[in-house]
């Protein structure tokens, strides 16, 4: 039998991944971050970063990955060939590694592995709802998690892309932008001459730019809804977004709401009194929900620590 004395829980997205390690004989922690993993976005650069991590925190703990047990929650595992190209790419590392869906370690981790509806809005957005069946049994449901091209609305990176969509519209109709969010806007993406904006500048960095970096414009949209009508515009919608993302993950249930990442404390200021009255705080965060699930493996593989 594998003498096992990790555990590894990994929650990767669009934005960032951080990685803890736990020695499971003396509860030592080590803990690392670094850049996105979400496997649709950039499959080689999520391989990188995972590989980074790995090193760096075995390195830490002067241990072995295949003493390790891990789990991987990330962004983008809803096409099966890439999960088990990952798999392919990793399994050999460790004693255990299973791979799941961000939105299952943001559910886990969020009521210590009890029901309720999680939705997390991040660099993306998606719903999960854990609820025992009735034979007892804890089943998972996912919403959202569709990805930047046809969904993520109430992330993030289309905070971002709708205030970019803003500016264009203004830039086509005026020649120039006017709104104090498209202007900030501007600055962001004309760096060489925050000053004035081109057709050529706005399109070199669409050319360029992925999920994170429109995420990277969120602030801006959040810190203009109080003065400029463009913003608040684009927050009101993301509020809808919001609200329907969770009304759609919570079904017919009657189950308590919980919302995380970067998003969720903006957000949840501005829903309804209804909606409010749905949400629990967090017991914990997709990086709990990650261990968590790194201990369940544990068990049921029944290895020797």
């Amino acid at each position: 039998m594998t003498n096992v004395n990790y555990i590894l829980g990994v929650d990767g997205g669009g934005t960032k991944t951080i990685a803890r390690l736990i020695n499971l004989t003396s509860q030592e922690q080590w803990q690392a971050a670094s850049g996105p993993s979400s496997l649709t976005n950039d499959f080689t650069g999520a391989v990188n970063v995972l590989n980074a991590l790995i090193d760096d925190l075995t390195g830490q703990a002067a241990c072995q990955s295949l003493e390790v047990v891990a789990v991987f929650g990330l962004a983008g595992t809803d096409d099966s060939d890439i999960v088990t190209k990952l798999q392919q790419i990793f399994a050999h590392r460790f004693a255990v590694l299973d791979i799941f869906n961000d939105a299952t370690t943001s559910a886990y981790g969020a009521n210590n592995g009890g029901e309720v509806a999680v939705v997390a809005l991040g660099t993306g957005s998606v719903g999960m709802r854990l609820q025992f069946n009735e034979q007892g049994k804890l089943t998972q449901h996912i919403v959202g998690g569709w990805g930047f091209l046809i969904g993520d609305e109430g992330g993030g990176a289309k905070l971002g892309y709708h205030s970019v969509q803003a500016l264009v519209t203004e830039f086509q109709h005026f020649g120039y932008v006017h709104s104090q969010l498209t202007q900030a806007v501007a600055r962001f993406i004309n760096t060489k001459d925050s000053g004035v904006i081109t057709r050529q500048a706005i399109a070199v960095w669409l050319a360029n730019a992925k999920p994170v970096n429109f995420a990277q414009l969120s602030p801006l949209v959040t810190q203009h809804q109080s003065v400029c009508p463009v913003a608040k515009e684009i927050i009101i919608n993301h509020v809808a977004s919001v609200e329907l993302l969770i009304k759609d993950t919570r079904a017919a249930t009657t189950l308590p709401v919980v919302l995380l990442g970067g998003l969720a404390q903006t957000t949840q200021t501005l829903l309804s009194a209804v909606t409010k009255r749905l949400l629990i705080n967090a017991k914990g965060d997709a990086l709990d929900g990650a261990c968590l699930l790194a201990n369940i493996a544990l068990k049921k593989h029944k290895l020797v620590r």
